[in-house]
């Protein structure tokens, strides 16, 4: 009887939200909204592994350090065919996560078997584990090392950097401080910040980062029917220096990171290369229920970027109207451009477990490209990477007419900005 209730009582509120005429007004159930503030916050009960849907099943890519999954011995190009005995077979990376995810100190039973290197056929092993707290890095590189961490030099001789925000979690304006302070310290002349595939986040994150970037101005601000106006501004304490800065955007580039760009753009501290960005600029206003029996997401007001636009798209947008967020120097990938680049960046995200382990990349960024291979993996990236190319073009373009800066002032630049 309390079964059926439940089911009563969700179906009617679902049936509720959904005559609001709100596309994004959605109703959480006690374990959808307890998914929700995992992914907001950054931290999750999972067993510390990234992985790729294959046709036969999730190949993992990396795992985490100290984690239950190297405790268990699972191993990057490993196939998990089933998880708790359902399989993974064309499931979505959603619906994995919901698989994958839940409260640390749960048993999590895995069907995984390593692919053989020959005609050799090796049995699927059952693996049981139990779920840590799992911290996401929000923030990644163009290139994994041996030590697994990221590379963050794209092109050393021009002193070009690459950092890739995956979401905007509580920390990732600290961490990305950290990667800045060394990219600085080694004389980085230019920076491509990837927001592709970044699908938002927490609001004040977004406001942080964009913060990094300004000296002054207004970053955003919200307006609604029934929500007062709020403005945030930059301010100059904690700036970066003012090199040549690039940021890339696609079609999945939604939320807090639509901000960021949108922002770097209105006031010219950034071009865009890429692609409009999705469009989702309302602002959801989080109403708990009581007793435990989740929330809703209400619509309550919209995103407006400094030049006045609002990023929002309707579900049925007019032509006449403007949306999301355009780029500078638009480069559109055809489907088949985009698989390959999808291909390549999942071996990119790739953990390497063989070989020696290199010095560590923190003594001098550039280190981490020292050896032949990794200036071809960088040259083979942008070959398979249309938009990636053109941004490191243009900041080859800006940077061949200007002079090499001076090594003391850079230093004494990056110290006063990080502290």
């Amino acid at each position: 009887e309390g079964k059926l209730v439940d089911t009563a009582v969700d179906a009617g509120i679902r049936a509720m939200i959904r005559d609001l005429d709100d596309p994004h007004a959605v109703y959480l159930n006690a374990s959808d909204y307890k998914r929700f503030q995992e992914r907001t916050d950054g931290r999750y009960g999972g067993i510390g592994v990234e992985v790729w849907v294959s046709e036969s099943g999730l190949e993992v890519l990396s795992r985490e350090p100290n984690s239950p999954a190297i405790r268990a011995e699972i191993l990057p190009g490993d196939i998990i065919t089933h998880i708790d005995g359902e399989s993974t077979r064309g499931a979505s990376l959603a619906t994995v996560a919901n698989m994958m995810h839940g409260p640390p100190d749960t048993e999590i039973t895995l069907t995984v078997f390593t692919p053989a290197k020959s005609e050799q056929k090796i049995k699927p092993r059952e693996i049981t584990l139990y779920r840590v707290l799992i911290k996401l890095d929000p923030v990644h590189g163009w290139s994994r090392t041996r030590s697994g961490g990221w590379r963050f030099v794209l092109d050393p001789d021009m002193k070009i950097g690459y950092i890739r925000l995956v979401k905007f979690t509580p920390d990732v304006a600290s961490r990305l401080d950290q990667e800045i302070d060394l990219l600085l310290r080694d004389n980085l002349r230019g920076l491509v910040l990837d927001l592709r595939e970044n699908t938002g986040g927490l609001l004040d994150s977004a406001r942080e980062v964009a913060d990094k970037f300004l000296d002054w101005g207004l970053i955003v601000r919200t307006s609604g029917r029934k929500a007062d106006e709020k403005q945030w501004f930059a301010m100059r304490e904690g700036t970066y220096p003012k090199f040549p800065l690039v940021v890339l955007v696609n079609g999945s580039t939604a939320s807090a990171a639509e901000i960021v760009a949108g922002a770097l753009r209105d006031h010219q501290r950034a071009v865009l290369v890429g692609e409009r960005t999705y469009g989702k600029g309302s602002v959801q206003e989080v109403v708990e229920l009581n007793d435990n029996n989740g929330a809703i997401k209400l619509t309550t007001a919209y995103y407006y970027l400094p030049s006045g636009q609002c990023i929002h798209r309707a579900a049925k947008p007019k032509q006449s109207v403007t949306w999301g967020v355009e780029p500078n120097l638009t480069v559109e990938l055809t489907e088949a451009q985009k698989a390959q680049w999808l291909a390549v960046w999942r071996d990119i995200g790739r953990e390497v477990v063989e070989g020696e382990t290199e010095s560590d990349p923190t003594t001098t960024m550039s280190a981490s490209m020292e050896e032949p291979w990794a200036r071809e993996a960088a040259k083979a990236l942008l070959d398979a990477d249309p938009q990636l190319r053109k941004a490191v073009e243009y900041l080859q373009e800006q940077l061949g007419v200007e002079s090499e800066p001076d090594s003391a002032t850079w230093k004494t630049q990056a110290s006063d900005a990080i502290s």
